[in-house]
């Protein structure tokens, strides 16, 4: 089941963006050469739809994102609110007909559970606070990066466009027009500029060309060459390409691998456009084709983003491309077919946005010594009253549960909300603690000599105990006491054993410094 929100965080575009630049780069060194020259194109666009649209779309694939950054654990939180519970099985249905089972009432029957060591919400508070002031400011430096690199680049545009202005329509050149019209291209407008040194094409919504007046027009081939090159561009839409990378350099102007990006991205249209011509070129063309390539090269760097144009900068790389060109055969076309399926599905759903894993309250049962609750584990639409069938879904489970096992009803439980809501298994975590109360609870201590005063003190084998640990049941800490004990308990959560520690043991003596520091 995929789902599809348009709510991804714009530093969560810009990291997901940073990271497929980097996987794509990776495999632009290793396969340039052995993939058709039409691949890394789509993947670049592939980034930039990434960059500029914040489309989140979940799948099995899908990363867990976090709502905060931290390492804050989950504990069994009681609220009057958020705790479903069941007895025996008269009991389940006594709760189904009445919602008002309470955590209060569960504790007056005597059912424990561990209570969080933090408030989440006071977290969250703290941290926005934390964070309010910072935000503005980096939310300022932005901008007014946006805004100096919008205004670079247009002024770069504004004096393209300037020069282009003292062009002239070339109308009866009969060479052009017979050229254009057999490559069904008659509609395109072609001029001369004084201004421009190669060939270029230039417009969004009215594309034309623009040939330097001092070119060689009596050479056919040449000619040639050129209006198919720059037609091609025409076709394939290369300048909405170049301005939607321009809008996202604008929108990313901070980040470093889109700059790569934009470089490698024009290279590799020029690359893209030369293979799509070379398809219908022999050998001996192909090299006429080079030629014309060298001839019309500019010297220097060109901004190749603000229209497709010949540069001498990637001419002798792209040369030797022509040269070693091999029609890609069928093998290589499924592959690569299949790379960019795979490509953009992992590109599209590995990385998710921020959402409430939540789903279900603490559910417990006195027919069971665990308790749990669920959380999902990517962005899923699971209906409606979600909650409320989870929750009838896992009491079922655990009332019937004759094993104790967790990793059973683990198993059990995600088996059965796969079944009701129509998901994978894995989209569904499940955290159990044990849920006894205390009178089973010091029961159990009690066979392992494990004894309660009634201040509420432990003693073990007759030593009164400073911290008594137990792996699945919290833990009890006094300052005064000779002796540290561990409780560790099985699978099933009953104890396993019991470790002791006095002074001079590593544990024991760290303890007694952590005392004295909190003094």
């Amino acid at each position: 089941m995929l789902h599809f929100r348009m709510s991804m965080p714009f530093y969560l575009m810009t990291f997901c963006g940073s990271i497929m630049i980097l996987i794509i780069l990776l495999l632009r060194g290793l396969l340039k050469n052995r993939l058709p020259k039409f691949v890394f194109p789509i993947l670049w666009c592939v980034v930039l739809v990434r960059l500029l649209v914040p489309f989140s779309l979940s799948s099995p694939l899908s990363i867990n994102i976090p709502h905060t950054f931290g390492n804050a654990t989950y504990t069994a939180e009681v609220t009057e609110d958020t705790v479903a519970v069941s007895g025996e099985a008269d009991d389940y249905a006594q709760f189904q007909e009445s919602p008002d089972v309470t955590a209060a009432s569960i504790l007056s029957e005597g059912v424990s559970v561990s209570e969080s060591s933090a408030s989440y919400g006071e977290y969250l508070t703290d941290i926005a606070a934390f964070l309010f002031r910072p935000r503005l400011l980096l939310a300022a430096a932005y901008f007014l990066g946006l805004a100096a690199t919008a205004g670079i680049l247009l002024t770069k545009r504004y004096r393209c466009v300037k020069r282009l202005q003292n062009r002239f329509l070339v109308e009866h050149n009969e060479t052009i027009n017979t050229m254009l019209r057999e490559i069904g291209m008659g509609h395109i407008q072609v001029f001369t500029c004084d201004e421009i040194a190669s060939p270029l094409v230039s417009g969004l919504l009215n594309p034309r060309i623009y040939l330097p007046t001092r070119m060689d027009f009596g050479n056919t081939v040449l000619l040639r060459h050129i209006l198919t090159h720059e037609t091609m561009h025409i076709k394939r839409k290369d300048n909405w390409a170049k301005a939607i990378m321009l809008a996202s350099l604008c929108l990313h102007w901070f980040n470093p691998f889109v700059w790569i990006m934009s470089k490698y991205f024009s290279a590799d249209l020029e690359n893209a456009c030369d293979a799509a011509l070379l398809k219908a070129y022999d050998t001996e063309e192909r090299k006429s084709y080079a030629m014309s390539l060298l001839s019309m090269a500019v010297t220097g760097n060109r901004v190749t983003l603000l229209y497709s144009a010949f540069s001498r900068t990637e001419i002798e790389k792209r040369v030797k491309n022509i040269i070693n060109y091999k029609r890609a055969s069928a093998l290589i076309l499924a592959f690569s077919t299949l790379f960019l399926i795979c490509g953009t599905a992992v590109f599209a759903t590995g990385i998710q946005a921020p959402f409430s894993s939540y789903l279900s309250s603490y559910c417990a049962s006195s027919n069971c010594r665990w308790g749990c609750y669920v959380d999902i584990t990517r962005d899923i639409y699971l209906g409606q009253n979600a909650q409320r069938r989870a929750e009838n879904a896992i009491i079922d489970i655990l009332a019937a549960d004759t094993t104790n096992d967790p990793e059973l009803m683990e198993e059990q439980i995600k088996a059965s909300l796969a079944e009701v809501f129509g998901v994978e298994k894995s989209a569904f975590r499940v955290f159990f603690s044990l849920c006894i109360n205390d009178e089973e609870k010091y029961a159990e201590y009690a066979d392992w000599d494990i004894t309660r005063d009634g201040d509420g003190s432990f003693f073990y084998q007759g030593e009164k105990i400073r911290i008594c640990a137990d792996e699945l049941c919290g833990m009890h800490m006094e300052r005064e006491g000779t002796i540290d004990v561990t409780i560790h308990r099985n699978r099933y959560g009953f104890i396993s054993g019991v470790t002791a520690q006095h002074e001079g043991d590593e544990m024991f003596d760290g303890h007694t410094r952590d005392f004295r520091l909190d003094r």
